[in-house]
């Protein structure tokens, strides 16, 4: 897989992810911000912060929550999830 050019979350909890070669997948976290270590993604503001480096998607720390710890998904895990 090449790298990530672009991501855009929606309020829906969908993430559109870009790669470099041209392809583009629809990754649906929905179930996935119900589980406790994505809970704090419910917030639609704080899903639309993501970030992302050239294999993972990422959402920082809240600086007004220091127990959120930040949270990374690589390519490599949103492929396999995508599988079932």
């Amino acid at each position: 897989m090449s790298r990530i050019l672009n991501v855009q979350a929606r309020d829906d909890y969908k993430l559109f992810i870009d790669f470099e070669d041209g392809s583009s997948i629809t990754y649906n976290m929905q179930k996935l911000v119900e589980t406790i270590p994505y809970v704090r993604l419910k917030d639609p503001a704080s899903f639309r912060a993501v970030k992302f480096d050239e294999k993972s998607l990422y959402w920082e720390a809240a600086d007004t929550k220091p127990e959120y710890l930040p949270l990374r998904i690589s390519v490599d895990s949103i492929l396999f999830s995508l599988r079932d």
